[in-house]
């Protein structure tokens, strides 16, 4: 995929990244939006969005203009080298020391961020474990030599005072110490500070809590609290991110940054709704929200739609929600503060705007398919059904969309090919290994790479395994059943309901309709439940087992769903043993139900995937024609049979529409009428409604999960 392509808007000479960077992806100046009082960019958008995508855009594009430091909140590497000395680290420590090292490593123009405020902070924390040997802790110290200001040691400080610092920390682990390392450590560097440097520093740990305006006390306090853990290192940690955020604003407010600075410097959190990424964006919020502004623009991403956990559990009124922007309405987000904030109380939300990552319109979608296809001019029309079929399964969601162009330009021949045939290209992954099958790729990225921050370790080698079977459910309690029965005998299970909650936390869309909310990811798992056991054996036994908890409720029981508990087992019967006693009941029902409600039920029904189009015969066209030989039964028996048929062909997503099929609904709702017993009246309107829906291409039954599809 070209790396900008769905991103224009964002990124263009006049978007919003230019705008609140104050340059362009060429290094022009931009007027920035927004005053000193800066929002925390929350990009929101499921797996497969594109967030990492826009990070690696604005760091490749925009990091040679302004300074640029990119963290992975995800990543296990902060937490390896926490746990290699946990007294004097945390992941928050070399999260912040990975970010200066980043800034101290920027050569344009104004040069290198040099970050003091935070080596200082760093350093009281290294030194100050309670258990380690005076040479382990010095070696934590000189462990962030690197952070300390190349050519001086803070502003007007000589070399020579640098070198006598370092000296000192020497000679503390050949000779006796009179007092706890750190102790010695803040005033020996103290001593050594400039008159510039002191007032930094007392500017900045003047204001730990209790400090009283004295950065000794503020340091000595600050070690302390880390090493208390709790709250405390809480507190600690967060204060070390201020002093980050300090020096950057004394890089860009001395008077050489006035005068060689331009715009504003950039932190691209990815992953931001991990434990992590809350933890680095919290204080950042309370700070803002309490008048301690500072111009570090943060990127962040969260896979939930509303932003994440620390978000959606904060205040819920209209006051406190954050600012919202959807790229695809144009322009650029008006954002302020809302008024009326009470410091200490006031949610955090309100120091964010959140922008909705976009889907991939159709334009972009024909341009990314036609960039990775080259064919012979009569391959044309045999690839319009495969488009098609990547717009209906996708929804513009850009992995998938690329993904499946890809698969789609790997084919021999398109002719005749089908969506699921897309799914089964074998994809290379750019290694030495076999290529695998394309719905195997976009699961691994999905979902075994998206696991929810808060699913039980025993449950994550299962995680794959539970969606897989859940991808036949409905609602809840559909899929509960499920659970129950795949999960028997096994400790630690999870309920259906708390699946739903972590579907929601790892970004997924919610369809009240099925239980996994998403089109794509829905097929995705179809395919591979399908082949879990030869011949499908896998998928008919869910489809059985919703069946017999259906038969132990009574079919004549009401459905939210299917009208009836009967429809709903006809729902699971037609996808897993075909259409004959789905015509036998609808036929049958037709002069005994209400005809509005016989209506629905044949909708609710005919949606069913198809078996068939996973490997076996697909013979709905034929039977929707009336071409099929031998279909049993009366005249009305073989027309509702044509009817289902038809239905379930224009409700199918992975076909591509069908004209000759689409009459089919109106004559024969239109044949029904004629000597239905009664509600002639509703067949003749929805003969009419239903032709019409198919007509535009649109699905017979509204649903949150084919919104997308027309």
């Amino acid at each position: 995929m070209s790396d900008d392509l769905g991103l224009q808007k964002l990124l263009d000479d006049e978007g919003f990244v230019a705008r609140i960077l104050g340059r362009t992806r060429s290094g022009r100046n931009r007027k920035v939006l927004y005053g000193p009082d800066l929002p925390v960019v929350l990009l929101s958008g499921g797996p497969g969005m594109g967030k990492g995508r826009l990070l690696r855009c604005i760091r490749s594009e925009f990091g040679p203009h302004v300074p640029t430091a990119h963290v992975d909140c995800a990543s296990a590497r902060y937490r390896d080298e926490a746990d290699q000395h946990a007294e004097t680290r945390s992941e928050i420590t070399e999260v912040l020391r990975g970010t200066a090292a980043q800034l101290g490593a920027w050569e344009g123009h104004g040069g290198a961020i040099s970050t003091p405020r935070l080596y200082a902070g760093l350093a009281a924390v290294a030194a100050s474990g309670r258990r380690a040997s005076t040479a382990a802790l010095v070696g934590e110290v000189r462990r962030h030599d690197d952070l300390m200001p190349s050519g001086s040691f803070w502003g007007g400080l000589l070399n020579r005072a640098a070198r006598n610092y370092a000296g000192a920390l020497a000679a503390f682990v050949t000779g006796p110490l009179t007092a706890p390392l750190i102790t010695l450590l803040v005033e020996e560097l103290l001593a050594r500070l400039s008159k510039d440097g002191g007032a930094a520093l007392a500017a900045c740990y003047g204001e730990y809590s209790g400090a009283g305006g004295q950065p000794r006390q503020g340091l000595l306090s600050l070690g302390s609290d880390f090493q208390q853990g709790g709250e405390p290192r809480r507190y600690a940690e967060s204060f070390l991110f201020r002093a980050l955020r300090d020096d950057i604003e004394g890089a860009y407010g001395a008077l050489g940054g006035r005068m060689r600075r331009v715009g504003r410097p950039a932190l691209l959190l990815d992953h931001a709704d991990t434990a992590l990424g809350r933890r680095l964006v919290k204080p950042v919020l309370e700070d803002r929200e309490t008048g301690h502004h500072d111009r570090l623009v943060i990127f962040a991403t969260a896979r939930r739609t509303d932003g994440g956990r620390f978000l959606y559990r904060a205040g819920d009124t209209a006051r406190d929600s954050p600012g919202r922007w959807l790229p695809s309405e144009g322009g650029l987000p008006l954002w302020s503060r809302p008024p009326g904030g009470v410091p200490g109380l006031a949610s955090p939300s309100r120091g964010v705007l959140l922008v909705r990552m976009p889907v991939l319109t159709r334009d972009q979608q024909e341009e990314q398919t036609s960039r990775l296809q080259v064919r012979r001019p009569d391959e044309h029309a045999s690839l319009l059904p495969l488009h098609g079929a990547i717009r209906r399964l996708t929804g513009g969601r850009p992995l998938s969309v690329t993904r499946l162009a890809e698969a789609t330009s790997l084919l021999d021949s398109p002719e005749g090919r089908t969506a699921w045939d897309l799914l089964d290209v074998p994809l290379s992954t750019g290694d030495a290994t076999p290529g695998r099958p394309v719905a195997e790729i976009l699961l691994d990225a999905l979902v075994v790479r998206q696991l929810p921050e808060e699913l039980p370790p025993q449950q994550r080698a299962h995680w794959l395994d539970l969606l897989t079977h859940l991808s036949v459910a409905h609602d809840a309690e559909c899929a509960q059943s499920l659970m129950r029965a795949r999960q028997a005998g096994r400790d630690g299970g999870l309920s259906a309901y708390r699946i739903a909650e972590l579907l929601e936390d790892s970004g997924w869309p919610h369809c009240p309709r099925h239980f996994i909310g998403d089109l794509g990811l829905r097929h995705l798992l179809l395919r591979r439940l399908h082949h879990l056991q030869p011949g499908g054996a896998a998928l008919r036994e869910d489809h059985t087992l919703v069946q017999d908890d259906c038969r132990a409720l009574g079919d004549g029981r009401p459905d939210a769903l299917f009208g009836t508990v009967a429809a709903h087992r006809m729902h699971h019967h037609l996808a897993s043993d075909g259409a004959e006693s789905v015509a036998d009941y609808l036929t049958q029902s037709l002069s005994t139900r209400n005809t509005r409600e016989w209506c629905e039920e044949l909708l609710a029904i005919a949606g069913a995937p198809l078996l068939g189009g996973l490997g076996g015969t697909d013979d709905r066209r034929a039977r929707a024609l009336g071409e099929a030989p031998e279909v049993a039964g009366d005249a009305r028996r073989r027309l509702v049979d044509r009817l289902l048929h038809a239905v379930w062909l224009c409700e199918d997503p992975t076909q591509p529409p069908d004209d000759a099929v689409n009459g089919v609904l109106k004559s024969a709702l239109d044949w029904l009428s004629v000597d239905a017993p009664h509600g002639a009246e509703v067949l003749a309107h929805r003969a009419r409604d239903w032709s019409g829906l198919a007509d535009s291409r649109q699905p017979l039954q509204p649903c949150a999960c084919t919104n997308h599809i027309g």
